[in-house]
């Protein structure tokens, strides 16, 4: 609640300095106090990635922008020209709407303390996690290795996969596939950790070196880097997870913090396949005409991937033809209709007026999608709704038995929220369910077949002590 207040009380204070360089630095101090609130929990989660990624977009950029006088998209492809008043005062809304979601993560686990309660108690009653079966692990790995010639298909088909006649649900197809990986790792790693064995350990090897095959061949399909640099978030905070018991910020920070030179370079080579791809020097390519520190820095500039502020700023200054409200929301179940059954479906599943970007493939953040839903006070209400969903998700997670259900999903939760700070809503749930459900199919499989395991040993030792009789 303290961290809450300090943001609330810096949101207020920026307001005495809007049009100048001071209220981006004060706007930035509120932000930071809302992602300190959530370090200081010291376990990620969804609110706390989506908090940490807001942050990096709504406040670094801004700086940046400010301090190197970087607005060459709001002259080049908005067409339009913006003072400092305006990149405050859009800064200071996008902070409320930050603050707004945090509000709404933190009334979820209080209005919704009596179903937790019953939660927390059902997970305590469950003390013991079955160890998959050698014969299932083998089966896991097989299929592993089944999924390769399928990622080779569809990597085959290269970045035209999304327009072919499967459209999204083959381009989409790899995820799921990936979520299969990721719970084999960590059930091998549980296996691996239990028995301490060379057997277990060299099935563990082979498991991962498959799922960073499949995930090499999943960057063939697609341009955005978030769809295959998931699944190995995701399996890394899945298996500190397991180790550690809990995973600090520091696990989450440092590693994005540290990479950003990297995450530009797969940025700025994403038209490239990996065959041209594995050519290139990649330490010469990261760092070529640039020291350390700028290759840091430049991670920043609006030629990269962090201008969801820029346009941010520009849908603030439009002036939409159309209000959809609500659409944004209820078109989330919708969008799994095919296009072929739903003659009038969005295109690309866009429901807002976007003409102010005059065709540039930028995302204003989820904060502008509802900003140019129905306005700034709809806006903050959105945000606001949305930290309470993402809040009762982490709460339904952490409330889960501890085990591999509860390892991938808090890394499935925690890196997808971290990408809904640029996505659509749709985009966001359907890029969880499809990591979900594999997860939660096979571990329902799991304990269905320990517990026929037991049964079968149950009824074979009453056999043999009726013989003995």
């Amino acid at each position: 609640m303290m961290f809450l207040l300090l943001s609330g009380f810096l949101l207020l204070v920026a307001q005495a300095f809007i049009g100048s360089q001071a209220a981006v630095w004060v706007l930035a101090g509120s932000q930071l106090a809302l992602l300190a609130g959530q370090i200081r929990k010291g376990q990620v989660s969804g609110v706390g990635g989506f908090i940490f990624m807001a942050f990096l977009f709504f406040s670094v950029r801004p700086i940046y922008m400010v301090l190197e006088k970087d607005y060459k998209l709001f002259t080049t492809t908005f067409l339009t020209r913006v003072d400092m008043t305006e990149i405050g005062d859009a800064m200071w809304w996008a902070t409320a709407g930050l603050l707004c979601f945090a509000l709404g993560a933190f009334a979820a686990p209080r209005i919704n303390k009596k179903w937790l309660h019953r939660r927390k108690q059902a997970a305590h009653a469950i003390t013991h996690q079955s160890l998959v079966s050698a014969k299932i692990c083998y089966g896991m790995m097989f299929f592993q290795l089944l999924t390769l010639p399928i990622m080779l298909v569809l990597s085959g088909m290269g970045r035209t996969l999304y327009r072919s006649g499967f459209g999204a649900y083959a381009y989409d197809l790899p995820v799921p596939l990936q979520a299969v990986h990721i719970i084999t790792i960590i059930v091998l790693l549980e296996r691996c950790l239990r028995t301490k064995t060379f057997q277990s350990t060299i099935m563990l090897g082979i498991s991962g070196l498959l799922f960073l095959s499949f995930t090499w061949l999943m960057r063939d399909v697609t341009l955005f880097r978030g769809f295959y640099i998931a699944g190995v978030m995701i399996v890394g905070i899945a298996a500190l997870q397991r180790m550690r018991g809990r995973v600090g910020y520091a696990w989450l920070v440092l590693p994005v913090a540290l990479l950003q030179p990297f995450f530009q370079y797969l940025g700025g080579t994403r038209t490239l396949q990996n065959e041209q791809l594995a050519e290139q020097g990649l330490v010469d390519a990261v760092f070529e005409d640039q020291t350390l520190g700028e290759a840091y820095w430049n991670f920043y500039r609006s030629n990269g991937d962090m201008n969801i502020f820029d346009t941010f700023v520009a849908a603030k200054k439009a002036e939409p033809e159309w209000h959809p409200y609500a659409w944004s929301w209820l078109y989330v179940p919708l969008h799994f209709i095919p296009r072929a059954l739903w003659e009038g479906k969005p295109k690309n599943g866009t429901t807002q007026d976007f003409t102010y970007a005059r065709g540039a493939p930028y995302s204003p953040g989820i904060v502008g999608f509802f900003l140019l839903d129905g306005g700034l006070i709809w806006m903050l209400g959105s945000m606001a709704f949305l930290g309470f969903l993402i809040g009762t998700l982490d709460g339904w997670v952490f409330t889960l038995p501890r085990g591999y259900v509860q390892y991938c999903l808090i890394g499935i939760v925690t890196v997808n929220a971290m990408f809904l700070t640029r996505f659509f809503l749709w985009q966001y749930f359907y890029q969880m369910l499809y990591a979900m459900i594999p997860i939660m199919v096979l571990a329902w499989w799991f304990g269905r077949s320990a517990k026929l395991s037991a049964a079968s040993a149950r009824n074979q030792k009453r056999s043999m002590g009726a013989a003995r009789a």
